[in-house]
């Protein structure tokens, strides 16, 4: 009789409208990379020293658990023939864990475990891809998904050594051959001229979102076909100062840091590889974070309202905050599906 009322009394005291948490969907995990990466005690040094000796460059593969995106690079572009040939040519891949715990040496001769090595690095993405050349200097990084056809650009530069005079922008930029033509609209934009001084002296009321596009860009097109037709995407940008510049004009502006510049040399300047790029700035021109590759609807609006709420204030790691926006949304009941 004891337990039939203790059972009684429970179900009386559960509430009746309790709140069934939310699915995670969209999460994708591959556990077996291609036999192709290279066996490593994880002393960069090392790795950088033999790379040289053939002639080859180090690239540096961060990922994680139940990351879509890096099932993707290694589904699709690790797929790839003829962009898996330049890879085993011209590079020693090497992976390391955005949150694993192995111990490794870097470069400069400083110990980590790989969390510590990426949260060091600044990683806010996965996948994140570095190319160090054989002074250990980065070469290029990729902060995000990057297609297989702008991979292949992205090895030539590098196996080439392009960089030694000429940065990613203008290399990319010079393959190029349809650059007259206009930019998709957006009553968001505001006019130029685009005076974008602030500091902490002489703060803007607003945050600020600067677009990096450029004529004939199907991903440009593909962008503002989809996420800018949101409304979701509107009311985000609505509360923000947004701007938007064609990453291959000679515009003249002035930067959030009162330098004066062009369009095409600031995207430069600010080491982007893709576009459409969004970079955003606090409200003492500071950068917080950028879309420097694909996303899907959710990452992007994540970026959006980790810069609004003020979050990258108290949590500098992007994916531990989208970790939490998630978890509070799906205690609500509701669905969250990253590959959305």
């Amino acid at each position: 009789m004891r337990i039939l009322l203790l059972v009684v009394t429970l179900l009386l005291s559960y509430p009746s409208s309790a709140v069934v948490r939310g699915e995670f969907l969209g999460a994708k995990t591959v556990d077996v990379l291609p036999d192709w990466f290279k066996t490593t005690f994880m002393d960069f040094s090392e790795d950088i020293v033999e790379a040289t000796d053939e002639n080859r460059h180090v690239m540096i593969y961060f990922h994680q658990s139940a990351c879509p995106y890096c099932a993707k690079l290694v589904e699709d572009n690790f797929n790839d023939e003829a962009l898996v040939a330049k890879l085993k040519a011209n590079f020693d891949s090497i992976e390391t864990n955005m949150w694993g715990d192995r111990e490794l040496t870097d470069w400069e001769g400083r110990e980590f475990n790989e969390k510590e090595f990426s949260s060091f690095m600044k990683v806010q993405f996965t996948p994140t891809i570095i190319f160090l050349d054989s002074e250990g200097e980065i070469v290029l990084r990729l902060n995000g998904y990057q297609s297989i056809e702008k991979m292949h650009v992205v090895l030539d530069y590098v196996s080439t050594k392009k960089y030694l005079n000429q940065t990613f922008a203008r290399y990319i930029n010079s393959l190029k051959t349809d650059t007259v033509g206009e930019l998709n609209k957006n009553t968001l934009f505001e006019s130029a001229p685009h005076l974008l001084t602030r500091s902490d002296r002489f703060p803007a009321q607003k945050y600020l979102a600067v677009f990096f596009e450029e004529p004939n860009c199907p991903e440009c097109d593909t962008f503002h076909q989809t996420f800018m037709k949101l409304d979701q995407t509107k009311a985000l940008f609505k509360s923000m100062q947004v701007i938007q510049l064609n990453a291959l004009s000679d515009e003249k502006l002035i930067t959030p840091s009162g330098k004066k510049s062009t369009a095409s040399q600031w995207y430069d300047d600010l080491k982007l590889t893709y576009k459409p790029a969004v970079v955003f700035f606090d409200k003492q021109g500071k950068e917080i974070i950028r879309k420097d590759a694909f996303f899907k609807t959710y990452h992007f609006h994540g970026i959006i309202t980790y810069v609004l709420s003020g979050k990258y204030k108290e949590q500098p790691n992007f994916q531990r905050y989208l970790e939490g926006k998630s978890d509070k949304l799906r205690d609500q009941g509701i669905t969250v599906d990253i590959w959305k």
